[in-house]
């Protein structure tokens, strides 16, 4: 707590009359030591570190400063915000305020962009939202931001944990924001906010920040939430879990889940048994993400199924529960997540759930965090060897996927000082040396495992104590008293582990005929240019429409908890289970075709022959039909599944098959593969068959290995 703060009897009235105009109450008080940070950023311009719980108000101190610092004369706010689905709360939160308040992002089209900028430049906005990234080598951060930078009233770096890379959700983005606040002048008020920075992250961010920096704390209690934990692990189990128990569960919340396709695979199962629940991720159209968020606000549906792209800010005060279908990272997270349930409630849920491959995809996110060495310096190689490349051609040069590239991109201009820059399009190689930060890592690396093991110990139940006092203690607020709520204080209330094992048949039954469909590539390539580069051998055009596949069909997601699982034991152990054979005919059956295939072909492999060529020799018999080992293989390539990045999965493929003449029906065809990911080997294969005189070919696959479905 502040003291001896200077407290204006009318500029505290001022304030208070748009607290109660920004929640709409004309009884509102402000929170404990709102009014001081405010005062201390509009009378004393300080900067300021405040750390406290979700719910406390964080948002409005920054809004009501910015209003504050506005009527004195002073210029606009700028804010750090994270993420996208924040910045549209936090626009519909100033609007309360009057505040015109203008994002700038990734996300927005020319034209919203160009509207922005007028807006900034003409001096006519209170506040500008921008995402960490705007900082960079971009427009904003190039030519925007130099033209209003002696102007800025206030500086805000809202979810100021992810500055610190001792922090559970450190953002390399973020190091950007503590080189700018270094040119900024330095009488410019600073306000950053978190609700989850311990002791170690709090002394990192005033390190970097400066010494000028005043920390800001208060209590992380969270009275209203009863904290939970479920024991059961199976995929099955725990949706069968959730139809048990939802409907019971009064309110409307959030289920998060860590990938995609888990997030689409829950919200698809709750639909099936009448609960409205929707998927929510990042691969979710732009325009869907405000129309779902709305949805939930109004509590018109039971629940959004989220990834991490509904977390930071996300404000529904009335929020009823917070489930976690798969374990978070680390016990921050969770205590971060779990916080968007019961801020304006006495009573909301929060419970844990901890599934059989969660270590796994845990493991995943920690060996991904930072780009690999040999990506890096072939990266950089590759820069210096070219006067500006495109990313579209760093991939022709680099077997990397999009997602790496750009991961790695960002990684390096967040280092200080980077040792690539970027103009336009283009990516140059600057004269800065640089080698990877082998320790950094290797700590961080280290500090996580550590974090997940702690998050098992939460779970598990081995620490034998409240289990809010536990959250408390991870962020360093050791003065929290027992909840009385939570499965440790009051055991009577814990809901129940046990599912019936008819719900649980229910749940396996949807997760064994969730068909995956196969979308056929239209194009053989980018352009003209990248597809003679692809396909010297083989000669495709970019399009033509009487080369292309129909729609296809995989059985299952890889390790999904049905027959994906049984898929991937195949894989392992060199031979398909003939206990796949039935679920697919029963597919193959059941699928709509314009004309029904008559026979079926394989994709062979040089390292595997018998894999799939077995399997589908036994699935012609059981379907009734012939299958001709009509494709060949022509020469060995590297695995297909090796190749990262769209140029190379084609280019690999290319001269890798062959038709046998003698082999061919002319009448359609099943072409089955044991896993899709990109849908290349298909095209290919597909496009040859069809040249060769096939009228149509109908991809199908064991399995669909692409991480979205």
């Amino acid at each position: 707590m502040f003291k001896n703060s200077t407290k204006p009897l009318d500029l505290e009235s001022q304030g208070l009359a748009l607290l109660q105009q920004m929640t709409g109450s004309s009884s509102a008080q402000f929170h404990a030591d709102q009014w001081e940070a405010i005062n201390e950023l509009v009378v004393n311009q300080n900067q300021l570190l405040v750390v406290q719980r979700t719910g406390w108000g964080k948002s409005a101190v920054y809004f009501i400063a910015t209003k504050l610092r506005r009527m004195q004369g002073h210029g606009p706010s700028i804010i750090i915000s994270p993420l996208l689905s924040l910045i549209r709360n936090q626009i519909d939160s100033a609007a309360k305020l009057g505040l015109n308040v203008v994002s700038y992002n990734s996300s927005m089209d020319q034209h919203e962009k160009s509207h922005s900028e007028r807006q900034i430049l003409s001096q006519s906005v209170d506040a500008i939202i921008i995402a960490p990234e705007q900082l960079g080598d971009t427009k904003f951060g190039q030519e925007i931001l130099p033209q209003i930078v002696g102007n800025i009233g206030l500086f805000v770096v809202d979810e100021a944990h992810c500055i610190s890379d001792w922090g559970h959700d450190f953002r390399p983005d973020y190091g950007r924001i503590v080189r700018a606040i270094q040119f900024m002048p330095r009488n410019m008020p600073v306000l950053a906010t978190t609700a989850t920075a311990n002791d170690r992250v709090v002394t990192d961010i005033r390190n970097q920040l400066g010494d000028r920096l005043k920390v800001f704390r208060g209590s992380l209690m969270r009275s209203s939430l009863n904290l939970q934990t479920i024991h059961v692990r199976s995929k099955s189990e725990r949706l069968a879990w959730l139809v048990e128990n939802l409907p019971h569960i009064s309110g409307s919340g959030i289920i998060y889940c860590k990938t995609t396709k888990d997030a689409n695979i829950v919200a698809e199962f709750l639909k099936s048994q009448d609960i409205n629940a929707h998927a929510y991720h990042s691969d979710i159209d732009g325009d869907n993400k405000p129309r779902l968020e709305q949805a939930l606000q109004r509590n018109q549906i039971k629940a959004l199924v989220a990834t991490s792209a509904l977390g930071m800010g996300f404000d529904k005060p009335d929020l009823a529960f917070v489930i976690h279908f798969q374990a978070p990272g680390n016990i921050v997270e969770y205590y971060q997540q779990v916080g968007r349930a019961g801020r304006g409630i006495d009573n909301a849920l929060g419970v844990l759930m901890v599934g059989e491959d969660d270590a796994r995809i845990q493991q995943y996110f920690i060996q991904n965090a930072f780009p690999k060495e040999e990506q890096i310096n072939a990266f950089l190689e590759l820069l210096a060897s070219y006067n500006g490349i495109k990313l579209a051609d760093l991939e022709k040069h680099m077997n990397c996927s999009r997602g790496k590239l750009t991961h790695t991109i960002k990684f390096l201009t967040s280092e200080f000082p980077s040792p690539i820059m970027k103009d336009g399009p283009f990516y140059y190689r600057t004269a800065s040396d640089y080698s990877l930060p082998h320790d950094k890592i290797e700590r961080l690396n280290s500090l996580k495992e550590d974090e997940w093991q702690r998050l098992l110990a939460y779970f598990d139940g081995t620490l034998n104590r409240c289990l809010m006092q536990i959250l408390g203690s991870e962020l360093d607020d050791n003065d929290i008293e027992t909840c009385g709520k939570c499965e440790h204080c009051n055991p009577s209330a814990k809901l129940p582990d046990a599912v019936q094992q008819q719900t649980v048949n229910k749940a396996s039954d949807f997760l064994r005929n969730r068909y995956i469909k196969l979308e056929p590539r239209k194009l053989f390539g980018a352009s003209n240019d990248v597809v003679r580069s692809a396909f010297p051998v083989y000669g495709f055009p970019r399009q033509n429409a009487n080369l292309l596949c129909d729609t296809g069909w995989a059985l299952s997601t890889w390790r999904d908890g049905g027959w994906g699982d049984l898929v991937a034991q195949g894989k392992f152990n060199g031979a398909f289970s003939d206990d796949l054979i039935a679920p697919m005919v029963k597919m193959l059956n059941s699928l709509p075709y314009d004309e029904r295939p008559s026979w079926i072909t394989y994709v062979p492999s040089p390292r595997h022959p018998t894999l799939v060529k077995d399997f589908a020799h036994k699935l012609a018999a059981a379907m009734n039909v012939p299958c001709q080992d009509a494709v060949y293989v022509a020469q060995t390539r590297p695995e297909q599944k090796t190749m990262e990045n769209s140029y190379h999965q084609s280019k690999n493929l290319d001269g890798a098959f062959g038709i046998e003449q003698n082999m061919l029906y002319r009448n359609p065809v099943w072409l089955l593969d044991d896993a899709s990911d990109s849908g290349w080997t298909c095209t290919v294969i597909g496009g040859l068959l069809k040249r060769a005189g096939v009228q149509r070919v109908v991809p199908i696959a064991l399995t669909s290995t692409k991480n979205n479905q």
